[in-house]
């Protein structure tokens, strides 16, 4: 019997696949031209990622024994093709680092994706027989009793072996078995806000809306702990003593003014708790518990790294306005840490895991990938754990591991640790052996809800829910005759346009793709077209996206404009026939006005700090609510450009605004931690608050054309503990 295996290899990384076999090269499903050389290259650079290959190997390979060549610019040439393909840079590499006149290693997360190796059997009387068997003579039973005998005992003793084997090798597997377990039960009126298990595995120290608690996992035994009046915190990880919780400290829930974020250390049998550093949150302390690294500004636009008693406070690192850092976590020697940089704009994401050597804040890339989810942990046994977002479903996720980066490198390929489940992952502590892991997952739907107004437009006077589904749905518009409600949702696994009358049970799908995702569905200024933006599934920073028209009674639609990263599409209502899109270049926001027809933009674009805005129904203006405005809303006319602001006192974390129908007041979305209200600006800043609620939290608000209803999402999060072991 021989055996025979594929050749077909293949790896993916990125938003980016590769098949070694038929040497392409694919980015979203779209194959792009590589040449030759250059696709040698990143193959070998795929086979060892994380590795150093000379920029000799690399000659060798490509031109070799060939002294009529200049490997040294051919090479040069190559690899530039090869950036060129992958949109990557020799300053600031995702995917192929230079290491100065050395060579070159490939940063980036890399799966195989090849197709399963089957087994082909060939027929095994045509089958040569092994070597040193083919010649033996052969074996002939004797006939006796005693042979008879002897044989039927050692086939016996042989079968006895073979199952205790199997007996043995199937009780090793289980006890070895990965095991998951839910710690918390809470629902989605009281979600984990978040938790941290003991050093020795058997605590878990959590908080929700109610307080801060103490749970023995073995039993379930849970007991408050004791925290002075008026002091709300989040658990950040413990002191290696098992008494002492690191925790950030926070204002009020409830209270109007966002509150300052402080470190405190406190004890889990009670009193006093002691502060350690103003303006930090999300800390982590080093394994021999000297040192706490933290996040620093705007929640997570800095690491910072401090003594245990709170001196000697540096920055490691800093992210400018359109990025962020997440919560870091130490290497086993306490000499680095790690967490996740992020840049995203509404429909595309990049992240990486960074690696920082803290004390000469020097940061590398250790590998890149868009799936990362906000969190990291390096395990004790140098591994590091880390959330992969389901491309096949917006709320899925696992974890994986991977190997220590030694030098810069993986020594292994990662491992998954949990299979596809619905569920986002967050902030992971482990206990000191590492045996136990602990993680937070979070299920969040979005529903539509319709309300009426009253006659003032001050008060909703009922409000219903429009979708039953557990998925993400979002409404952006009405349509004229203020009957039916326009929306995206990913019930079917990607985003999708919909559209659905205020007095049916079903929606109705206008646009869907296998490839694509379609958002923010908007009305043309004549009422005959709804406006769409659609993105690649898998889109990124570089993807561009387009708007694009169909009929609102159903038709195909029509492309109108294309850019990089298009986020949102307005238009005003006739007589005004201006329509307006946004960008995001760096730390601003880039808007321009286009012609509904022909797709041609004019003017340079009004450029904002990073925002949320809405067109006035006339065109005049649009209303811009942003992080740096501080409880102010800026208007900005679309002709001038001229600014003017409007306080909104009481109210600074305003995070959507949207237009009323007749232009003269705004609906504007306010989140603040736990807490979330729909208010009615009007343009003189009285604001009157039409809804607030733990839960749902409220996000957007869109009033129907006359005026009587408004649409909202409201987003319902379910968060809990959990826990895994032998992985």
């Amino acid at each position: 019997m021989s055996v025979k295996q594929p050749t077909d290899i293949a790896f993916a990384f990125g938003s980016f696949e590769a098949d070694l076999q038929t040497q392409e090269l694919r980015r979203q499903g779209i194959r792009l031209r590589l040449p030759g050389q250059s696709f040698q290259i990143l193959a070998m650079l795929l086979q060892r990622p994380g590795q150093l290959i000379s920029r000799e190997e690399l000659q060798q390979t490509l031109w070799p024994g060939n002294s009529l060549v200049d490997s040294e610019k051919g090479l040069n040439a190559a690899i530039n093709r090869l950036r060129e393909a992958l949109g990557d840079s020799a300053e600031n590499p995702r995917y192929v680092e230079t290491l100065p006149r050395r060579g070159y290693r490939f940063i980036a997360l890399v799966t195989d994706v090849s197709p399963a190796k089957a087994l082909i059997v060939a027929d095994s009387a045509s089958a040569p027989a092994p070597a040193g068997i083919a010649n033996a003579p052969s074996m002939q039973p004797s006939g006796t009793f005693f042979s008879r005998y002897w044989l039927s005992a050692a086939l016996v003793s042989l079968i006895v072996l073979i199952v205790l084997a199997w007996a043995a090798r199937r009780r090793a597997l289980e006890s070895i078995q990965t095991v998951e377990r839910k710690l918390t039960t809470n629902s989605s009126e009281n979600s984990v806000k978040s938790a941290a298990v003991s050093p020795d595995g058997k605590y878990l120290a959590y908080t929700d809306n109610a307080g801060m608690y103490l749970k023995i996992i073995s039993t379930g035994e849970i007991h408050p702990v004791p925290l002075p009046p008026d002091f709300f915190a989040h658990v950040d990880d413990w002191f290696p003593d098992g008494s002492h919780l690191l925790v950030t400290r926070q204002e009020q829930p409830g209270e109007l003014l966002p509150g300052k974020l402080s470190l405190w250390t406190i004890s889990v049998f009670g009193g006093t708790p002691r502060k350690l550093a103003d303006d930090g949150r999300a800390g982590a302390v080093s394994p021999d518990g000297t040192h706490v690294a933290f996040q620093r500004l705007d929640y997570g636009r800095e690491e910072w790294v401090m003594r245990a008693d709170g001196t000697e406070q540096m920055k490691v690192a800093a992210a400018d306005q359109s990025s962020w850092v997440g919560q870091p976590t130490w290497s086993p020697d306490g000499n680095k840490v790690a967490y996740i940089r992020s840049t995203e704009s509404y429909n595309s994401r990049e992240s990486s895991v960074e690696v920082n050597d803290w004390r000469t804040a020097s940061a590398k890339i250790f590998f890149a990938d868009h799936r990362l989810g906000p969190s990291v942990y390096w395990l004790p046994n140098g591994f590091l754990v880390y959330c992969l977002g389901d491309s096949e479903n917006q709320q899925g996720a696992s974890l994986w591991m991977i190997s220590p980066p030694q030098g810069g490198k993986a020594t292994s390929a990662s491992k998954r640790l949990t299979p596809r489940e619905i569920g986002w992952i967050s902030q992971f502590t482990a206990s000191d052996d590492g045996r136990v892991l602990s993680f937070l997952r979070e299920n969040a739907s979005s529903s539509i809800f319709v309300a009426r107004l009253a006659a003032d437009g001050n008060r909703l006077l009922e409000s219903r829910k429009l979708t039953f589904d557990e998925n993400q749905n979002f409404a952006s518009a009405w349509t004229p005759d203020s009957k039916t409600i326009l929306f995206h949702s990913d019930r079917n696994g990607t985003s999708e346009i919909f559209k659905q009358a205020i007095d049916k049970t079903l929606a109705e799908t206008l646009i869907s793709s296998d490839t694509e995702q379609f958002l923010q569905p908007r009305v043309t200024p004549d009422g005959s077209e709804v406006l769409f933006i659609s993105a690649p599934r898998t889109a990124d920073l570089s993807s561009h996206s387009s708007v694009l028209a169909l009929p609102i009674a159903g038709g195909p639609p029509r492309p109108i404009v294309q850019d990089i990263g298009i986020w949102t599409a307005q238009c005003a209502r006739l007589p005004s026939t201006l329509c307006m899109y946004s960008i995001t270049k760096g730390d601003a926001t880039e808007t321009y006005r286009f012609d509904i027809r022909t797709g041609k933009t004019s003017d340079p674009p009004q450029v904002d700090p990073l925002c949320n805005w809405s067109l006035s129904p006339d065109g005049s203006r649009r209303a811009i609510i942003a992080a740096g405005l501080k409880g102010r809303i800026r208007f900005r006319s679309t002709v001038s450009g001229e600014t003017s602001e409007l306080l909104v006192t009481g109210w600074e974390d305003m995070d959507s605004i949207d237009w009323s129908a007749d232009g003269k007041s705004l609906f504007v979305g306010w989140h603040h931690e736990f807490e979330s209200a729909l208010l009615r600006v009007s343009l003189n800043g009285t604001v009157s608050v039409l809804f607030r609620s733990n839960s749902p939290q409220v996000i957007g608000a869109i009033q129907s054309p006359d005026g009587r209803s408004l649409a909202f999402a409201g987003l319902s999060t379910t968060r809990n503990v959990w826990k895994i072991e032998n992985f």
